[in-house]
């Protein structure tokens, strides 16, 4: 599709009046535009076209350039337009040019270098406060750990405690009765043999009634002021410290008399082993006996008592702690050395707070009757087990 020549001229005299007045050619209004542009065609115009006759399409045979008149491009303009975007796009990397020769600038370079370090330094600074923490952790978690142990540890052993010590309580009665005598019983006649009803009569009338003649005996009992204030004393502030009133009485008159042997040097470590709970008191077995060596003579054997150095059938065989060299010990001897270790057992019960169950006066009678078994003991009284 063609331009017209009306058009061509409105477009150039647009671009006329566009251009500095300086640059403009000089008009020319003499002249008429037919003579300028038309000189070789001045017959009559084409006939027009019909409507049927137009294209419902439009057909171009070259693409179309967009401009600012009535869609079609001017090479003028287009090389105008070509240099203002060349200047724009000079302008846009001369910019970048200065932005990045002011990245690389040394203010610049040294800011950056100095914000790398401090970010170096908060991220060191943050692990080694999440590894302090992480150890933290690990510690408080261990000593949980251990704690958790030890109660459990300290459980078992309170919970076999006071198990030992109801077997204790219940296995010692604090007010034993003997059997009391039994009363005479009459023997009858036998059969076929016949008396005189006085006669008989008269012979038990003389015989003595048994149950007149002995008294109906029974066991009694009286708290003892002056002992029971010593227990009282200790027992509000118990102490295993043999220099208080009350246990040094106990030493004095039951510890002491109770593990007093032949043997003394044996004796003492005995009443040492007992006061540090490290003394071991177990039945000899009935499997071979091993082989004694040097020191059998002072261990005696299971034919010879090690304390008393009296030849009986030792049932029993001792040892101190961690040590391998067992002492055999008669049934007797080993009586003595349990009472003891009874008396022992209850004691350390009160001090470490398990006997709460009981007031003092009952306490003091158990005591008592512990301190009664020491007594019988060290006058040759015991129990032997079959």
């Amino acid at each position: 599709m063609s331009l017209s020549s009306l058009d061509l001229r409105v477009i150039l005299q647009n671009q006329a009046d566009q251009r500095p007045p300086d640059q403009r050619p000089p008009a020319r209004h003499s002249t008429p535009p037919t003579s300028l542009y038309r000189t070789h065609s001045l017959g009559a115009p084409p006939p027009g076209l019909r409507a049927d006759q137009l294209p419902t399409q439009p057909v171009y045979s070259t693409p179309r350039h967009k401009c600012g008149f009535h869609g079609y491009s001017v090479p003028g303009l287009e090389a105008e337009s070509a240099e203002g975007n060349l200047g724009g796009d000079i302008e846009e990397m001369s910019a970048l040019s200065d932005g990045l020769s002011r990245l690389r600038s040394p203010s610049v370079m040294e800011v950056r270098e100095k914000g790398y370090e401090r970010l170096k330094e908060e991220l060191a600074k943050a692990q080694r406060e999440a590894h302090k923490m992480v150890r933290e952790a690990n510690v408080k978690q261990a000593n949980a750990e251990k704690q958790l142990k030890e109660a459990l540890g300290k459980i078992d052993v309170l919970q076999a405690e006071v198990q030992a010590l109801k077997t204790l309580v219940l296995s010692s009665p604090t007010s034993p009765v003997g059997e009391l005598p039994s009363a005479g019983v009459k023997t009858p006649f036998r059969k076929g043999h016949s008396r005189n009803k006085s006669t008989s009569s008269a012979i038990l009338g003389t015989q003595p009634d048994p149950s007149a003649t002995q008294p109906i005996v029974r066991e009694c009992r009286e708290l003892d002021g002056q002992l029971f204030g010593e227990f009282k004393a200790w027992k509000e502030e118990p102490t295993l410290d043999r220099s208080c009133c009350f246990l040094e009485r106990v030493y004095r008159e039951d510890i002491y008399p109770c593990l007093t042997f032949s043997k003394s040097e044996l004796g003492s470590a005995i009443l040492e082993a007992v006061e540090q709970n490290t003394l071991s008191v177990e039945p000899v077995g009935f499997q071979p006996l091993p082989v004694v060596k040097a020191s059998a003579v002072e261990c005696g054997g299971p034919k010879k008592c090690a304390l008393s150095g009296q030849t009986k059938t030792c049932k029993h065989r001792i040892k101190f702690g961690d040590s391998s060299n067992y002492y055999y010990v008669s049934p007797y001897c080993r009586y003595r050395i349990t009472a003891v270790c009874n008396f022992f057992t209850y004691i350390r019960y009160i001090h470490q707070g398990l006997v709460k169950q009981q007031d003092a006066e009952q306490m003091f009678w158990e005591v008592m009757q512990l301190r009664r078994e020491m007594s019988f003991a060290k006058l040759g009284y015991y129990k032997d087990q079959l």
